[in-house]
């Protein structure tokens, strides 16, 4: 008897802390299953449908088109049930590794053509990853064959009857009854298509209860013509009315609020990034003491060898530009030396045309070299005028010192040679010498800038661009070079206020250095003369 009784008090304690667990896991369960229109939807719950609750107070996610039901109460027809397209390539390789085993490789062409833009298949007809290891155990497979499904398929992973069909050549009928009865045992809530299921002719239905219950209240006492078309008619038409559209507005509904949720879940991610975005810009900003710390030395080292690399840049310059200009002074020199055998007979023949003319003594002496080579006869040098010319025009430059001659474009051949070498020599000074009236125009502007005291401010726009033009052709002839900038570029504005000031006082002092060596090198050139 106190057995007995010690375990109605246990059952009884057991069955009230049940209770108690069973309403807390209710309660918990509760705000998940509602679906609140004035709050944010979970995101448990969230899709384009929405959360639909079905019949049985079991929520799934809303479709369009589709409605819920357990298959072993509704016992759904095959065109009943919802279809979608599935995608298989993970089934695909499984079962071309299967087919090529088994030698059934028309099977495989077969069913790789009808799923070669999805394969199209009734959504809740299918058997789940460990029912079918289950349904292979039953059936006598060996653990290579049940391990070779288990790990190249999820847990997760739904098998349809037509890869069924494929995978063990069984009829395409004989998987779908198999795959229906696995889940109509199971009491499976699955999706029908609500345009075969739903109830015909509801608005005829709601009619024929308006008819039958005025005919009903007639009868009745205080039910009246105002309660039965005015009351009752306008309640059922408010019914109707509702059953015909709710569906329409909670699509709407879900619609929009899906819309509405992806669009927020977008910002959020949009300004996420942009937050990453800018922290990326103060990655470095820890690093930043560290450079700090030693960056006087560091610039003060760059600086020494700035300089260092700067003078020898110069030093290169400078001996570049010597070079090249000691080079073409030697060109020219070549060409002079070259071109005088050639002006020595072109000088001598110009000589000899115009004095031909005019001699007589010259025409008979050719005459008589004529008749005399006509017959046969050997001439001699001076027998021949042209070649006594020519060789007398030749002994007239032994000795001769061309320098202290006066050139005659019409004189002797000495002369004429005489003033071909002094035009020669006049271009070479005129391209390689400074001139006298050059160095007399640097005085001049000298003078106006204050002599001594020479001032750049001083000079005229004119007079200060002249003597830039002077500066850079006469270091051009004598094979000078210096830098005329510093090599630098003036900072950009940008559109940071805190940082005008500081750009333009940089600015300003690289436009302040740019001058004063500038004026630094034309007075040093201006001194030399």
């Amino acid at each position: 008897r106190r057995s007995i009784d010690f375990k109605l008090a246990v059952s009884t304690m057991l069955s009230v802390h049940a209770c108690r667990a069973l309403r807390a896991k209710r309660a918990a369960v509760a705000p998940l299953l509602q679906r609140n229109i004035w709050n944010v939807s979970l995101p448990v719950l969230s899709g384009p449908g929405g959360a639909h609750t079905t019949k049985y107070r079991i929520v799934k996610p809303g479709k369009d088109g589709v409605e819920w039901d357990d298959f072993l109460l509704a016992l759904p027809e095959r065109e009943h049930l919802m279809s979608f397209t599935k995608d298989v390539p993970l089934f695909i390789r499984y079962l071309k590794v299967v087919t090529d085993l088994e030698g059934r490789s028309s099977d495989f062409l077969a069913f790789l053509e009808r799923a070669k833009s999805g394969l199209i298949v009734e959504s809740d007809v299918y058997i789940t990853t460990e029912e079918l290891l289950a349904i292979m155990w039953k059936n006598g497979y060996s653990d290579q064959e049940r391990n070779a499904v288990q790990f190249t398929f999820p847990g997760d992973y739904k098998f349809h009857y037509p890869e069924l069909s494929a995978m063990f050549d069984i009829p395409e009928e004989d998987t779908y009854k198999f795959c229906m009865r696995t889940r109509t045992e199971q009491s499976h809530i699955g999706e029908l298509d609500w345009s075969k299921v739903q109830r015909k002719g509801f608005i005829r239905d709601h009619w024929l209860i308006f008819g039958t219950g005025l005919v009903i209240f007639k009868y009745f006492p205080f039910f009246n013509y105002y309660f039965g078309v005015k009351v009752f008619g306008t309640s059922m038409w408010c019914v109707t009315m509702y059953q015909l559209l709710n569906r329409w507005i909670a699509k709407s509904c879900r619609r929009n609020e899906y819309m509405a949720a992806q669009k927020t879940a977008q910002d959020v991610m949009d300004g996420e990034d942009k937050i990453v975005e800018s922290m990326k810009r103060f990655s470095n900003d820890a690093k930043c003491s560290e450079i700090l710390a030693s960056f006087k030395t560091e610039a003060e080292s760059k600086i020494s060898d700035y300089r260092k690399a700067l003078v020898m840049k110069m030093k290169d310059d400078l001996t570049e530009r010597a070079t090249k200009q000691l080079q073409a002074v030697a060109s020219f020199e070549a060409s002079m030396g070259s071109a005088m055998q050639e002006l020595v007979v072109r000088e001598a023949a110009s000589s000899f045309r115009d004095q031909f003319p005019g001699d007589a003594g010259m025409q008979e002496a050719a005459f008589t070299a004529a008749v005399k080579s006509l017959s046969g006869q050997q001439l001699d040098v001076t027998e021949d005028p042209v070649s006594k010319h020519f060789s007398d025009a030749f002994a007239s430059l032994a000795g001769v010192d061309l320098a202290t001659i006066a050139g005659d474009p019409q004189g002797s051949l000495a002369q004429r040679i005489a003033y071909s070498q002094q035009l020669k020599e006049a271009e070479f000074k005129q391209t390689f010498m400074v001139t006298a009236q050059e160095a007399q125009e640097i005085q001049a502007i000298a003078s106006e800038g204050g002599g001594s005291q020479f001032d750049l401010d001083k000079l005229a726009p004119h007079s200060a661009e002249r003597l830039d033009a002077l500066y850079s052709s006469i270091n051009a002839k004598v094979g000078y070079s210096l830098p005329e900038t510093l090599g630098t570029k003036p900072i950009k504005e940008t559109s940071d206020s805190a940082t005008v000031t500081y750009v333009e006082q940089v600015n300003a002092q690289l436009a302040a250095a740019s001058k004063t060596l500038r004026e630094a090198r034309l007075k040093a050139f201006v001194a030399a003369f």
